[in-house]
This record gives C-alpha cells, structure tokens and sequence, in this order.
C-alpha cells in the first residue's frame, strides 16, 4: 500500500473555486500574447535571434535578463524536457534594486506583440486582450487580471493545438490602476 499526500486543503478549495468560475463562463479568451520583444512561445528560433546564435537557456529553470537601462527584469522559463532555449513562460517586472550581473537585452522597455507594457492602466488592458478575465486578489488597490485557455476552447487561435500544450495563462498585476507585473505562458503539463 503506498501512502499519497492529500492536497493542501485550502489550495484545492481555491482551485475548484476557479474551475467552478470558469465553467460557468461562456466567455472565451482568443486574443493571447505571444512574444516579448521579438521572443516567441515556444519558437527556439526567435530566442537565439534576440538572445544570440550561442545561447543555450537550459529548461526546468527561469533565465532572467534586463532592459538596456536595467529598470525592468524579464524572466523566461524553459519546461523540464524541452529543447534549450524554447521558451515557455515570459514574466516582467520592474528589477527594484537587486541588480545583479544578469544579462541585458538591448531593449528600454519588454513590450508584448499586442502592446502590453509595465505602467499601463486596467482599461489599456482589457482594450487590448478583452473581458474574458477573471479577477483575482483584488485589494483596495491591487487587482490581478487572470486569463486562460483551454482545450478545447482553442478554435479561434489555435495555440494550444500547434504547440502541443494543454493550458494557456496570463496574469497582469496591477497597484493603483498601473500595470506592475506580466506573466503568460503555458502551464507545465
């Protein structure tokens, strides 16, 4: 007989919270980011084109660099099991003071493809990705924005299809109504 743990009680309350919220939405996400600054999901190609020929971010781990004017700090997590450099995760947010000897990309600010950058309003956000959110840790001024998709939720774009993944998400966190933290990506299958 093998003994398994049980879940965390108050994580599995949270999770079937959202899962509950999400199947009672008829709303669905079709308008996903995809790359920071010329960095695609996914496409190993684009990264070593940003990043350099050479460069060989090893998975089951997140590879951080810096703006040109090291203000902001992207993170870009490789999955456990994927090629090197195939990106599965973009995280941004403003570095702060720990300044470390991370690399730099040659770029003042890591913007998306549709334009979503740190400092922008809720309103810049849903104009630019839609209402198909769900709202999480709302504070009196802090919001989390949460989207995702989900097979088979993917006829529009088909992201998840052509990526072979079973779940995309995207986070924006925002203090006082200006957008602080970005992360989308695939989930870990």
């Amino acid at each position: 007989m093998e003994l398994v743990p049980e879940p965390d009680k108050e994580l599995k309350e949270e999770y079937e919270k959202k899962q509950k919220a999400l199947s009672q939405t008829t709303c669905v996400f079709s308008n996903p980011d995809t790359s920071v600054v010329g960095i695609k999901i996914r496409n190993i190609e684009s990264t070593l084109n940003i990043l350099g020929k050479k460069t060989k971010l090893k998975g089951d781990s997140t590879h951080v660099f810096y703006s040109s004017d090291k203000k902001q700090k992207l993170g870009l997590t490789v999955h456990p099991g994927d090629y090197y450099s195939q990106v599965s995760v973009f995280n941004i947010s403003y570095s702060g003071n720990s300044k470390k000897n991370f690399r730099q990309i040659n770029s003042k600010e890591f913007e998306t493809e549709k334009g979503i950058k740190l400092g922008i309003t809720k309103r810049q956000i849903i104009e630019k990705l839609g209402t198909c959110y769900i709202v999480k840790d709302s504070t009196t001024n802090g919001i989390s924005l949460n989207y995702r998709l989900e097979l088979p939720n993917d006829s529009k774009t088909k992201l998840l299809r052509s990526n072979n993944m079973p779940i995309y998400y995207a986070a924006y966190r925002l203090t006082n109504d200006k957008l602080e933290n970005i992360e989308f990506g695939f989930e870990y299958p």
